[in-house]
């Protein structure tokens, strides 16, 4: 593993709903409970809707979307327009596909099952997202410009955070066997109100703790403790029900995001429409 070197402007556009002028709260919840149910789609189009009652709604444009046997196809495509790319990133973004869960859920396990493009400056994300003001999120992001790892990431406000703690949870991760993001590959969340483990074919990369025990006694744990996700005094762990959220975007704006993704995307070689294939999705509840 590798730790994640980058300034919190580096991910100004990592929410996906950010990224695409869509909040998560427009999906309304499907199910009455948030807690954890156990549910497996291989993305049938019976599963995804731009309306209507199915557990994956469109919140792009619907052309942005298709399924087929492979799975669930999300479309990023060469904006309109003469792209002219200055200082690093370019003066149109495409607008990619986003897909957000009709349900949500606290704590449990999530198999994300997924190909990306391997482009720089294109970034697919499988994350869970909070509908609570502060959009708590745990992210797996796949950036085409640095195919042979994925990233892990957290993200939670506070009122005593200065400013937004952008890619300060952030790490970068190996793969099994010197894997790539353009191969199918299962990326798996496992999340619990002390921690949360990400996994990549069933081998654990990374284990986040809420807090890590030095000392502990039949209370539990003394003030001897490592506190992973405490900054400014403030616990900043994701503690709200979530909801599902799969896309794909164009980091190719502002500056600090391009140079994160590797970017910008450069038109005149690749693809003028590219997809990133969720193949499945698992969750299982084992807490």
């Amino acid at each position: 593993m590798h730790l994640l070197y980058v300034a919190h402007a580096l991910l100004l556009l990592l929410i996906l709903g950010t990224a695409n002028s869509v909040d998560a709260v427009v999906v309304n919840t499907r199910r009455p409970s948030s807690s954890c149910r156990t549910f497996q789609s291989s993305f049938a189009s019976s599963d995804i809707s731009q309306y209507g009652d199915a557990p994956f709604r469109i919140v792009s444009p619907e052309s942005s979307v298709s399924t087929s046997s492979e799975g669930l196809q999300l479309y990023l495509e060469k904006p309109k327009g003469t792209v002219h790319t200055n200082d690093g990133t370019n003066n149109i973004v495409a607008e990619g596909a986003t897909v957000n869960s009709t349900f949500t859920m606290l704590y449990g396990k999530v198999t994300f099952e997924v190909s990306a493009p391997a482009v720089p400056g294109v970034v697919t994300a499988a994350i869970m997202i909070s509908d609570n003001a502060d959009h708590d999120e745990i992210d797996v992001e796949l950036l085409g410009g640095d195919p042979s790892h994925w990233q892990s990431n957290i993200f939670m406000t506070s009122p005593h955070d200065q400013e937004p703690l952008w890619g300060v949870f952030g790490e970068i991760e190996d793969y099994v066997e010197q894997g790539r993001v353009d191969e199918t590959r299962r990326y798996t969340v496992d999340w619990d109100a002390d921690r949360i483990v990400w996994s990549v074919d069933g081998v654990d990369m990374r284990t986040l703790h809420r807090c890590r025990c030095l000392v502990t006694s039949r209370m539990g744990c003394s003030h001897n403790f490592i506190a992973d996700t405490i900054i400014n005094g403030t616990q900043h762990y994701p503690s709200h029900a979530a909801r599902v959220q799969l896309g794909i975007w164009d980091a190719s704006n502002p500056a600090g995001t391009s140079e994160w993704a590797q970017g910008p995307i450069n038109w005149n070689s690749a693809p003028h429409k590219m997809s990133a294939t969720f193949k499945s999705l698992t969750i299982e509840c084992p807490y």
